[in-house]
């Protein structure tokens, strides 16, 4: 079984599908230290001046690094109203707006009181609407302890795997012996973001997946692409593991 792991990022980009459709099973990595200025509470959209960040504010005073799953939102302005209304000014023209109002109602129409209240059902929104169906565990109902690679191999290990898709900078800091130790493999994720109509001038990769959603209602890039992945077996590589 091929366990993926990832921070719960804030309606992320198509890469972050990408690499959970690739996995058989996603490990949310909800209790580890808050970044600040990161991906797990922003994420970036495309208007008429460039492209602008959508920003959920948190209460992080006097609690930096606490566990993700313990950051609590901030609520003192109408941030969810406020990202609609973004929303609809820059992409209610655009081809998918309309039939996705009912997930931005399902997405914004509460008020979850911490983080991951709101990031990790929209995780299993936002997949849902690209026809990924890949299962998602929470990294903090599982009791695993440990720092870096140890942690990350407890976690795949628990969940019954036998093998570990990274992302790319994973090479920059796994330490593949922990894995080997344990017989996981270790496997790559690489994606290379592919163009669809936008409006606003040149395409920009790496908007949130709602910029795909909204511009590309049928779906036909997504599909195609999983299409070209599901061919050639996932563009992954996997590293010599006994050497």
């Amino acid at each position: 079984m091929l366990v993926t792991i990832h921070q719960p990022n804030f309606l992320p980009w198509l890469g972050f599908f990408d690499k959970m459709a690739d996995a058989d099973l996603l490990v949310v990595l909800d209790h580890v230290g808050f970044e600040k200025g990161g991906y797990q509470n922003r994420v970036r959209v495309k208007g008429p001046s460039g492209e602008q960040w959508l920003t959920a504010p948190v209460n992080t005073a006097g609690r930096c690094g606490a566990p993700i799953h313990e950051v609590e939102l901030n609520h003192r302005t109408p941030w969810g109203r406020n990202h609609r209304l973004t929303l609809r000014q820059f992409y209610g023209k655009t081809p998918g707006y309309a039939a996705q109002e009912e997930l931005l109602e399902t997405l914004y129409g509460g008020r979850p009181e911490r983080l991951v209240d709101f990031t990790v059902p929209a995780l299993g929104h936002l997949a849902g609407a690209l026809g990924v169906s890949t299962p998602v565990v929470l990294a903090s109902s599982l009791g695993v302890g440990g720092r870096r690679s140890e942690l990350l191999c407890a976690l795949v290990r628990e969940v019954g795997g036998t093998a570990y898709l990274s992302g790319p900078s994973g090479r920059d800091y796994l330490d593949e012996e922990v894995f080997r130790r344990h017989g996981i493999e270790v496997h790559y994720h690489s994606f290379r973001p592919f163009a669809y109509p936008q409006p606003f001038g040149p395409f920009a990769p790496a908007m949130s997946t709602l910029d795909y959603l909204f511009n590309d209602p049928s779906r036909e890039a997504w599909t195609s692409h999983r299409a070209g992945r599901q061919a050639t077996g996932g563009a992954r590589v996997t590293p010599e593991l006994s050497a």
